[in-house]
């Protein structure tokens, strides 16, 4: 890349260490799964008139699920998450080509010489700054020579993957700057008038005091208010703006989940029955039960007798080293087989210190290693433990207290740095490798030794087996060959099985599950391809098994008049009410007023011009422009809010005005200008866009 040459031939740049952790934090997590389901299209989508071709979209989809794992080494990857950054990544997309369009359309862009400059010059660039590998490990400052020093050993990488990291970095980088510069433009066209400052100091400051009388909407019964069908019509055909939908479907369906039988349940048990025999023979505790237990996440620490887990371990406790209990129900749906693999006396809690070195792309865990034994063979040559810790330590929370963890018991840190605290002795120093880096521990002090032991077990899930699965695909299949090939309506199959019938309302085509069914993005799709009352074959999500029937369908646009006729009904009672209120205040006073509508008068409320909510009664917009707009002493007319219709008497109102300099003010409003302009313009670029989204049918 012309750019990346540039930079070499001025010093030799600074390369990527934001390799993969950087990238990662630039692309954001994504990954997905591409279900070849035989779309019709080879495009996911257009832009600006361009076909987006899938191959494109799943490459960065692919490169997002490779910084998601990076980044979340510990977590599973389940639909939700993969549905969630899939959009992360279209929405990026397509704010990348749309903008990217834009910026040659103005002239837009960054030179080698301003790039340059960013990267190392006066005013490096923030991105650029803040990457750890750039910065004094000692004063944690930018370094430029380390920025220098790390381009020029970029093809020391045979394999070519810290160029390519870099020319992503780079890349993204650029579009920051053109985004910068877009912003700016966008920004400079804002302006606020000093009379739009004054009128926001006097919305802020602008006062009001108030009694009032407050006469709600369920004072009049429902049935005196009915609006006619001509009125219902009438606001349908004036007001059908507003009731713009998008296309969607209605399902009803119906679901029979895979239950364990009484043999799946004795079967189970048979089966870990026949691993106690291993079990009390094999020393490698943790092998035999990684392979056989179905609870992946158990831990095996060592525990005192009031910390026992499972009540059924109370007499383990006490037993020989290599007791087998078991087999017996831990919970509902899981037998268990529980062993007691150790027994020892060992402080109940310690108090200890590390200094903590973390293996990077320029310092390998062979370099960390040899640095941490340097600070070893320095402490006990006498150099002071707390004082290295502060400079050297990346563990920046205990690294200011030299190091210092404070008391803490068995359990609470990983297993390596844990069994190293809680076999040591005081004053030992010891090295020990984890998840997080390279520790040189020093156990300052622990606590009197007491019995401990360590039960190790193995669970096993009554899950429904084959045969069971069968059975209910087979009353699932039976249900949908009953209306397919019969022609018997769902709902009269519902009431024959006495089944329970589940419903989904409005489902668009990008919504990810139906309500209640996990993993079920594949209903979506078939629901997007079939119409008004098809019924689909048998589908499978987790344990169960599924038949939908579509009852209705919405096309995009304006909404048919019965979908929406009971809103519009809400509504014109609502007025009606608030005409039939308004109509019977005839006194002149908030007490009568109160008293004939058997309600009483609320005194001494306050308002502020700039807040459309009142204490105690709600948001009112309608009720604080009409107390501002009233003089002092008057009783208003009725005022129609959102829950009631109002009277009031304002007792003062102090209508703040300045000749103060409104630097503040303009300031504040000209900042919330520039924010609103720089996301609506590019909301309006979007919307000219004339972006087609057609993932629904690779996803």
């Amino acid at each position: 890349m012309a750019t990346l040459q540039n930079i070499r031939n001025r010093s030799g740049l600074l390369l990527a260490v934001i390799g993969i952790a950087m990238l990662a934090f630039i692309m954001g997590d994504l990954f997905s799964s591409w279900n070849s389901g035989g779309p019709s299209t080879i495009y996911v989508g257009e832009v600006l008139g361009e076909d987006i071709l899938v191959q494109d979209f799943q490459q960065q989809v692919d490169e997002g699920i490779e910084n998601w794992k990076i980044q979340n080494p510990q977590d599973v990857l389940n639909q939700i998450t993969i549905a969630q950054i899939r959009d992360q990544i279209w929405n990026q997309y397509i704010r990348d080509l749309v903008m990217e369009n834009e910026f040659q359309e103005l002239g837009i862009d960054v030179s080698d010489d301003e790039f340059f400059e960013l990267l190392q010059g006066v005013n490096v660039h923030p991105e650029i700054s803040k990457v750890p590998t750039f910065q004094d490990p000692k004063s944690g400052k930018f370094d430029r020579t380390r920025v220098l020093g790390y381009l020029k050993q970029i093809d020391q990488d045979e394999t070519g993957e810290a160029r390519n990291r870099w020319v992503a970095f780079q890349k993204y980088l650029i579009g920051l700057i053109k985004s910068s510069k877009y912003n700016s433009l966008v920004g400079k066209s804002m302006y606020t008038t000093n009379e739009e400052a004054r009128i926001e100091f006097s919305s802020s400051n602008s006062t009001a005091s108030f009694n009032y009388v407050a006469i709600p909407y369920t004072s009049v019964d429902d049935l005196d208010v009915q609006p006619t069908d001509d009125e219902i019509e009438d606001y349908y055909r004036n007001h059908d703006f507003e009731y713009q939908q998008e296309a969607s479907k209605d399902v009803d369906f119906v679901v029979y989940t895979a239950v364990a039988s009484e043999e799946d349940e004795a079967k189970t048990k048979f089966e870990i029955t026949q691993l106690i025999t291993d079990f009390e023979n094999y020393d490698d505790y943790n092998l035999i039960v990684r392979r056989n237990s179905d609870n992946t996440n158990s831990v095996f620490n060592y525990i005192k007798e009031d910390q026992l887990q499972d009540p059924n371990w109370k007499d383990l406790f006490n037993a020989k080293k290599g007791t087998v209990l078991g087999p017996y129900q831990a919970s509902s749906g899981v037998y268990r087989i529980a062993k007691l693999v150790e027994i020892e006396r060992r402080p109940d809690s310690v108090e200890a210190r590390h200094i903590l070195i973390k293996p990077t792309q320029t310092m390998s865990l062979d370099s960390v290693n040899i640095k941490i034994n340097a600070f070893k063979l320095a402490i006990e040559s006498g150099a002071d433990f707390s004082l290295l810790a502060k400079k050297n330590s990346e563990d920046q929370q205990s690294a200011v207290k030299g190091g210092d963890l404070g008391w803490f018991t068995e359990g609470q840190m990983v297993d390596e740095f844990n069994e190293a605290c809680f076999t040591s002795k005081r004053g030992d120093l010891s090295i020990v490798t984890t998840q997080f880096g390279v520790h040189l521990i020093e156990v300052t002090k622990y606590s009197k030794p007491v019995k401990k032991v360590k039960i190790a077990y193995i669970d096993r899930n009554v899950e429904p087996s084959t045969e069971t699965f069968n059975l209910y695909y087979s009353k699932a299949a039976s249900f949908a060959g009953k209306i397919l090939n019969e022609g018997i309506p769902f709902d009269t199959l519902i009431a024959n099985d006495n089944l329970v019938k589940r419903s989904d309302q409005k489902v668009t085509s990008n919504k990810q599950n139906i309500s209640g069914l996990a993993n079920s993005r594949e209903m979506v799709r078939w629901m997007h391809t079939s119409g008004a009352n098809s019924v689909s074959e048998v589908f499978q999500f987790d344990n169960s098994y599924v038949v939908a029937y579509i009852t209705k369908e919405y096309l995009q646009g304006v909404s048919e008049l019965d979908d929406v006729k009971e809103k519009i009904k809400s509504i014109l009672i609502k007025e009606k009410k608030a005409l039939k209120i308004s109509e019977s205040v005839l006194a002149s006073d908030l007490f009568s007023i109160g008293e004939a509508n058997s309600t009483t008068v609320i005194n001494n409320k306050k308002a502020v011009f700039s807040n459309l909510s009142i204490e105690g009664i709600g948001y009112e917009p309608e009720l604080v422009g009409a107390i501002f707009s009233n003089e002092s002493g008057l009783i208003s007319a009725p005022i129609i809010g959102k829950n009631a219709v109002y009277i009031v008497e304002i007792t003062n109102v102090d209508k703040r005005q300045s000749d103060d300099n409104l630097s503040v003010q303009k300031s504040s409003l000209q900042k919330q200008a520039i924010s609103y302009a720089n996301n609506v313009s590019y909301n309006a670029l979007k919307d000219a866009a004339n972006i087609k989204d057609n993932r629904v049918d690779f996803y």
